[in-house]
């Protein structure tokens, strides 16, 4: 069933409009949270409150023209506000620009398991460990989700400019580093769901 749909059917307080939702969104916002923290239950229960708002408010919020980026969003500033408030969490305090993004490559990918699989993984881990928090965060948000630099900014809670320089300047970072490897394969090799 299309987003549209599904909204308009939680909106008018049918709980196949929230499971709808639920279903499909769960694997990318729970993929998109792991790349902040790797617990898992605690990404679950994010997930399970951003839902339990969303059902809360449902009378209130606007319909969103793109669903997942509204997701997407309101994920990432709920996920910073829980990380950011539990000081026993994270060492460093944190604020949206600081916010740990780890992004890897894993071994199920098809052009990952060739022969030189684990040399290549770890060049590519060694590229993107050049990048900063925020810049993984918008190649993945680019590259992985197919988001547009309006919703990239956004999520990042800056301009399109802004985000236009910042996927603008990881490639450039990435290109630097690559030496004889093409940035192409590296898009490629980005991990998919």
């Amino acid at each position: 069933m299309p987003d549209a749909e599904l909204w308009t059917l939680l909106k008018s307080g049918e709980i196949t409009g929230l499971e709808g939702l639920y279903k499909e969104y769960f694997p990318i916002l729970s993929n998109y949270g792991l790349k902040f923290t790797l617990d898992k239950s605690f990404i679950e229960e994010s997930i399970n409150d951003l839902f339990l708002k969303l059902w809360r408010n449902r009378e209130t919020i606007d319909t969103p023209r793109v669903a997942k980026h509204y997701l997407l969003l309101s994920f990432r500033r709920m996920l910073i506000r829980k990380l950011s408030s539990d000081p026993g969490r994270q060492e460093d305090a944190i604020s949206a620009e600081y916010v740990p993004f780890n992004l890897e490559l894993t071994y199920e990918h098809p052009l990952i398991r060739a022969e030189r699989a684990s040399e290549l993984k770890q060049k590519v881990d060694k590229l993107l460990d050049t990048l900063t928090n925020r810049q993984r965060e918008a190649i993945f948000l680019k590259f992985y989700e197919d988001l547009s630099y309006e919703e990239i900014g956004d999520i990042l809670d800056i301009n399109t400019t802004a985000t236009y320089k910042l996927v603008y300047r990881a490639l450039e970072r990435l290109r630097e580093q690559l030496g004889g490897f093409s940035l192409l394969v590296l898009l490629l090799l980005l991990p998919r769901r």
